[in-house]
């Protein structure tokens, strides 16, 4: 059975904060991948063969493999971040603090552009409009529920504010 104390969520975070910064270098890795790929295959034909193969039923492989570069970079921002709250609540005194509000409301916003940017790229690459509106809506769904999830932690910091500061 899972505790629920602080001192079970700081031993949890510790353990998944090693798995969050390896789980960003493999993203990075990968979103550095297609970016060579999509750049090799404007020189080298076997680049363009892998970037096909890879985005199978594309119209546009450009597309496809830039809305894949783009989709591995917001991945791996969201990790990153995941890494920096999980450090942060390993770390600090308490997990509610304006850092991870900070982290979270900023993870937020990136999912905006990124909303805009990935349902672009998607009709580009296909041509479809169901998946487009589904990019394009998850973002911005994603986006408020990770603002919901800011403003909760803010909550959190001003409670802990004034139980720290009560007798």
């Amino acid at each position: 059975m899972m505790k629920g104390d602080l001192h079970t969520l700081k031993k949890v975070c510790l353990y998944g904060s090693r798995v969050m910064l390896v789980g960003t270098v493999v993203l990075f890795a990968v979103a550095v991948a297609m970016l060579g790929l999509g750049i090799g295959s404007l020189f080298s034909d076997v680049c363009s063969d892998l970037c096909r193969d890879i985005t199978n039923d594309a119209q546009n492989v450009g597309a496809a493999m830039a809305e894949l570069f783009v989709i591995f970079i917001l991945a791996t921002v969201t990790v990153l971040c995941t890494y920096r709250i999980m450090v942060s609540i390993h770390s600090e005194h308490s997990p509610f603090n304006e850092s991870n509000t900070d982290i979270v409301k900023r993870l937020s916003l990136a999912y905006l552009p990124a909303s805009v940017v990935l349902a672009l790229l998607e009709f580009l690459a296909h041509g479809i409009i169901a998946p487009v509106l589904f990019v394009f809506f998850g973002c911005i769904l994603l986006s408020v529920i990770l603002y919901i999830f800011a403003l909760i932690i803010r909550y959190g910091a001003v409670l802990q504010n004034e139980s720290d500061h009560t007798l």
